[in-house]
């Protein structure tokens, strides 16, 4: 790809053979529009009281199973009430006490959207289950995007089953950027923190490349499997 300065990823599989992943052809892409999500489906609601039941509603509409597809590369993919569950599960449980939850239920509501826009990164055999090393592809795709006012990077994994002919969305990841920036900084004092007007000014900016994406999506797969 013109213009990617990082190595080629290498993950290593369970069985501790290394495996090369493979990079999607996006050369053409110089800069890469954010997506700003203008319209809140849960406006004037409070967090708590946006149900597992309501996100189902909003994204599947009565439906088992949707089918979304990717605009850059083609790829169709089944969205299931059970991966579904599994998406949201990470915003009910872990992300509790995240202060931008009330966003994040947002963004899983809008991954239709999210899906059709996002950047097809890399590719790779299946890591994890030895059954699946020769049956099972994932697909990782990466977004910035904006939603109130703040920036986020969503990070979308499509599990690709050959023996099936089955390609499913699996992972819908929320990289809040407000709380990356908290994570990472080194106070001075325990009562030093970073305040949301630093924050906004430090990411007011109007594009990413291509080559933003792929370190993103290298550094979070690196660490599931290295």
């Amino acid at each position: 790809m013109d213009n990617v300065i990082l190595e080629p990823l290498k993950l290593k599989r369970a069985d501790g053979k290394a495996v090369q992943a493979i990079y999607y052809n996006n050369s053409d892409i110089n800069n890469i529009e954010i997506l700003n999500i203008k319209t809140l489906k849960f406006e004037g609601m409070k967090t708590k009281d946006i149900k597992k039941s309501q996100i189902h509603d909003a994204v599947l509409k009565g439906e088992e199973k949707i089918y979304l597809q990717n605009k850059k590369s083609k790829i169709v993919a089944g969205l299931s009430k059970k991966h579904l569950n599994k998406i949201i599960s990470t915003i009910f449980t872990r992300d509790v006490e995240s202060r931008h939850t009330y966003l994040k239920k947002e963004l899983i509501s809008n991954v239709d959207t999210i899906f059709f826009a996002s950047i097809p990164i890399l590719k790779h055999p299946e890591l994890k289950t030895q059954a699946l090393y020769n049956n099972q592809i994932i697909h990782r795709m990466a977004l910035p995007l904006k939603i109130g006012g703040l920036m986020f990077f969503v990070m979308i994994t499509v599990k690709e089953r050959i023996d099936y002919q089955e390609m499913s969305i699996d992972e819908f990841t929320v990289y809040d950027l407000y709380s990356q920036t908290i994570k990472n900084k080194k106070p001075l004092d325990s009562s030093s923190t970073v305040s949301e007007r630093t924050f906004r000014s430090h990411c007011q900016v109007t594009n990413y490349s291509i080559n933003d994406l792929i370190e993103f999506v290298n550094t979070n797969v690196k660490k599931n499997y290295r």
